[in-house]
């Protein structure tokens, strides 16, 4: 039976008057006021009590208080033993959720965990991010005209693997989720599987090894794992979760090769499993059984990608207003950054709240992302990514003078061209072949070897945004930008973003989200405190 307390009405009797003048005053300064006065009656209590009957069966918690729990539970990273304490004991989370009954003064970590997974199914943690945030912003009178983007990797708790111990441990956990679930197929099993694989223990078993035991004993363990596989692929033991994961596995890291067939099918031979090497492997595979969802990235390791977008006020506004999160995504790890520029964009314009000038670095800054973004009605403001030759010391199409066609009129050192045209794919430059022999730039020159080069028209328009990247004014109103980077460190440090106690895309996602918001109501909070 659905239970909803009224918590916009006010009651007859103060049931905080038992509180002295002080710490009263330091309560309605807390988060917890701001929770109580802005967020507590529009969380989405319609969304979740769509699952329980308002007549029939046992009475619900008070939905309001369990919603503002589990936001509250992000909020300062607390297990769910710290949780139901803190709604039993603690002032300002009694105060925050409006709990004026005994009976809501209680919840056991069961109903605590239950309520989490219809939140986490219903995907309810980003409905609560975007109304709540956007209440704060029209409540607080935020201006979301002006939002910088950036990403930030997250780890989840799991050990890092070698990829023999990824094998190890996927067929262990096939193993003990097969005698867990069908106790009567263990007896196919060869008796070493346990013993090697689970036990790990006597001649030929699977404990941490040395690097190069490891590579002598990696295709042995392949071999276990396709023999594993098509022992089981025709039993019920296929459906289970960890038999997909070894299939995955053996898909993704192993190549069969079948033998050719001889004459007699009897005497045919088993096909040869070969472990591809780790250029051919793609880098969403799995890295660890744990945590099948994590993915690889080559320059931030291991883990999950978060997209944050947030509002900033300029040095010129004459009552600077809080930063807050406007947008929190999660995805895997080898998602380039610019594939989440249009998702960020949709979300805060379908919302209302949505930037005019977006400022991010150069992995958004590409020429498809700034269309779509004009596309939309933004300026998106981001540097283009520096030229292999700069990095190397070499000259580059910056370094020459271009007329407004495109073509080159001088080369860094003021000689003219020979002779310039253009072709429906290229712009074609060719100089005086004894000058350029003679030049003392000639090795870093892209006229270099034939006193000749070409170049796309595409070039020539990063070759513009790069010099206007250098302009007084566009450094100007770049440089609020970086704010975002103290956004990304209280996210993954105040927040205890950088140490997670959960597995898994969806537990992931959820506290990513709900810290998100929790960040905005600290910021909030603060700026309350600040300005009264």
């Amino acid at each position: 039976m659905l239970i909803n307390r009224d918590h916009d009405t006010g009651s007859l009797f103060d049931p905080w008057r038992y509180l002295g003048d002080k710490r009263r005053l330091l309560l309605e300064k807390s988060w917890a006021a701001v929770f109580r006065e802005y967020l507590l009656s529009e969380l989405p209590l319609a969304e979740i009590g769509s699952h329980f009957s308002d007549d029939f069966g046992r009475p619900t918690k008070d939905l309001s208080m369990v919603l503002g729990a589990l936001i509250l539970q992000q909020l300062h990273d607390y297990t769910d033993k710290e949780t139901v304490e803190a709604v039993a004991l603690n002032i300002q989370w009694q105060y925050a959720l409006d709990i004026q009954r005994e009976q809501d003064a209680y919840l056991c970590e069961r109903t605590l965990r239950n309520y989490r997974r219809l939140v986490i199914e219903r995907e309810l943690d980003q409905v609560m991010f975007r109304t709540l945030t956007d209440k704060l912003i029209t409540s607080i009178g935020v201006d979301t005209s002006h939002q910088r983007l950036d990403s930030t990797a997250i780890r989840s708790a799991m050990r890092h693997l070698t990829r023999l111990g990824t094998f190890v441990e996927t067929v262990s956990k096939f193993l003990r989720e097969l005698r867990r679930k069908h106790p009567d197929l263990v007896r196919l099993l060869d008796p070493d599987d346990w013993r090697r694989y689970v036990d790990r223990t006597g001649e030929g078993c699977f404990a941490p090894a040395t690097p190069s035991q490891s590579k002598r004993r990696l295709p042995a363990a392949a071999r276990d794992l396709y023999r594993l596989v098509e022992q089981f692929r025709s039993t019920p033991a296929a459906g289970l979760e960890s038999y997909q994961l070894l299939a995955r596995v053996l898909e993704e890291q192993c190549e069969i090769v079948e033998n050719d067939p001889d004459d007699d099918p009897l005497s045919r031979s088993a096909p040869t499993v070969i472990v591809k090497a780790p250029q051919d492997m793609a880098c969403d595979n799995v890295v660890n059984p744990a945590d099948p969802d994590t993915s690889y990235n080559a320059h931030r390791g291991l883990g999950y990608l978060v997209q944050i977008m947030e509002s900033f006020s300029g040095d010129d506004t004459l009552e600077p207003k809080p930063d807050l999160i406007t947008h929190v995504a999660v995805g895997k790890m080898n998602t380039h950054d610019r594939k989440a520029l249009v998702p960020a964009l949709s979300d805060t314009q379908e919302r209302n709240v949505g930037p005019l000038l977006l400022l991010a670095d150069s992995h958004y800054g590409s020429n498809e992302c700034v269309k779509e973004a004009a596309a939309r009605g933004v300026e998106l403001l981001a540097p283009i990514m520096t030229t292999t030759r700069t990095k190397q010391g070499k000259l580059t199409l910056e370094d020459f003078e271009l007329n407004a066609s495109g073509h080159v009129l001088r080369c860094p050192q003021g000689h003219e061209p020979v002779a310039t045209r253009a072709t429906s794919a290229y712009l074609h430059v060719r100089f005086d072949e004894s000058i350029c022999t003679a030049c003392t730039m000639g090795e870093r020159c892209l006229a270099s070897g034939n006193a000749r080069f070409r170049y796309r028209r595409a070039r020539v328009r990063n070759r513009t945004k790069r010099l206007a990247q250098q302009e007084p004014h566009f450094r100007d109103r770049y440089r609020m930008r970086s704010g975002i980077e103290a956004t990304m460190s209280r996210f993954k440090h105040q927040m205890n973003m950088a140490r997670l106690r959960v597995r898994g895309m969806e537990a992931v996602r959820y506290r990513a989200v709900l810290r998100a918001l929790g960040l905005n109501i600290f910021r909030v909070t603060a700026y309350r405190q600040a300005t009264c």
